[in-house]
């Protein structure tokens, strides 16, 4: 899992990792396979939802699992999902506040994922499709 702990509650990704590639084996092949992290937390979101409705995770565990799907953006802002509404919050000065977090564009030519300032692919040169 990629991540460094803070402490024993809460797991946060460091600036670092954030697009770096996964290394996946398929067979004898190794595939370079990019991760967004605010995607990933979405979709881990969407899994602890799924439990908690159908009765498998308590309201408190619910919290906690959310919780640790907080992201450390590339300026070093800390993300989190808010655990009613699944709305990303920003934190600013010592309060949360509500924000679209950075997206990552997808290459359609190799599927890299690049940094949204990014008008070309920075694997392969193809112009990023912005829409």
């Amino acid at each position: 899992m990629l991540g460094c702990r803070r402490n024993r509650t809460q797991r946060i990704l460091h600036p670092t990792e954030l697009g770096f590639p996964i290394l996946a084996f398929v067979g004898r092949h190794t595939l370079r396979v990019a991760v967004d992290p605010f995607a990933d937390a979405e979709s881990r979101y969407q899994l602890l939802v799924e439990e908690r409705r159908i009765g498998g995770l308590q309201a408190r565990a619910f919290r906690l699992a959310v919780r640790d799907l907080a992201v450390l953006d590339g300026e070093g802002r800390r993300w989190m999902l808010g655990p009613e509404d699944g709305i990303w919050y920003r934190r600013e000065r010592e309060r949360w506040l509500q924000a679209d977090p950075p997206r990552r564009l997808v290459c359609t030519s190799c599927g890299h994922h690049n940094l949204g300032r990014h008008s070309y692919c920075v694997e392969c040169g193809q112009r990023l499709n912005r829409s």
